[in-house]
């Protein structure tokens, strides 16, 4: 089985879509009988592929729980490996043990020096 389950999905979406089109061409009173006609043979050969892309996902349901088929995670793409040089890391790790500069803010300040506005409440029943 070549297909997997998201690729099953997608296409089982593609033929629901154009079931409700085709729904919707056949009820239209405005196309002609002929068209309308055809919108008919079209259902009925779109919800022949819609059951069998069915049977197929539950194939793969049932392959899938009995261990035959093997879910694979997807695939992260890395298209640069990221290393430090000796002296980077030196300094990353040095940087990280300096304690941090940042002042403790008081209640009711900002970092800028202002001062906090207060929400705006309101009085019920009024």
């Amino acid at each position: 089985m070549a297909e997997t389950l998201g690729s099953l999905v997608d296409k089982l979406t593609i033929a629901n879509i154009r079931l409700w089109h085709l729904e919707d061409a056949r009820r239209d009173r405005s196309l002609a009988d002929a068209d309308r006609l055809r919108a008919a043979d079209a259902i009925a050969e779109v919800n022949s592929q819609r059951n069998d892309l069915m049977d197929e996902i539950d194939n793969f349901l049932y392959l899938a729980a009995h261990g035959k088929v093997k879910l694979q995670a997807p695939k992260m793409k890395i298209y640069r490996k990221f290393r430090l040089t000796a002296e980077e890391e030196a300094a990353a790790e040095a940087l990280a043990r300096t304690p941090s500069r940042a002042k403790a803010v008081p209640p009711g300040k900002t970092r800028r020096g202002g001062v906090k506005s207060r929400p705006v409440t309101t009085r019920r029943g009024r």
